[in-house]
C-alpha cells in the first residue's frame, strides 16, 4: 500500500460521514449487527455487537476510501445530518443513522 495515499485516505474517512447501524440474523439464524455508510455502496461491515460493527466499519472506510483514490474515483462528501427523526438518508428498512464519531 501507498502509505502517503493511505494516510490521506484515513483522513478523509475521519470526517462526519453518517453511520447506519441494522439488526441482522445470520444464515444460522444468530444476532449480528451491520453498519453501513449510506454515502458509500459496498461500505457496510458486521459485528456481534452495534459497537463491534461500527469499529469494524471504521477500518472497511479507511480501506474503501483508498481504494477510491488508488483508482482516481471521487470520494463521496459526508452528507450533512438528517434532522431527529427523519430515517429518509438510507433505504435500507430498519437501519437507524448514526453518527461516525
Amino acid at each position: 500500500m501507498d502509505q502517503e495515499l493511505l494516510d490521506q485516505a484515513i483522513a478523509l474517512a475521519a470526517r462526519g460521514y453518517q453511520v447506519a447501524v441494522q439488526r441482522e440474523d445470520d444464515e444460522n439464524g444468530n444476532l449480528v449487527w451491520g453498519a453501513f455508510v449510506p454515502e458509500m455502496p459496498s461500505c457496510f461491515a458486521q459485528g456481534e455487537t452495534v459497537e463491534s460493527a461500527i469499529e469494524a466499519l471504521n477500518t472497511v472506510r479507511e480501506d474503501y476510501i483508498y481504494f477510491l483514490m488508488k483508482h482516481g474515483v471521487p470520494v463521496p462528501e459526508p452528507t450533512p445530518r438528517a434532522p431527529v427523526g427523519d430515517d429518509s438518508s438510507t433505504e435500507r428498512a430498519g437501519a437507524e443513522v448514526t453518527s461516525s464519531n
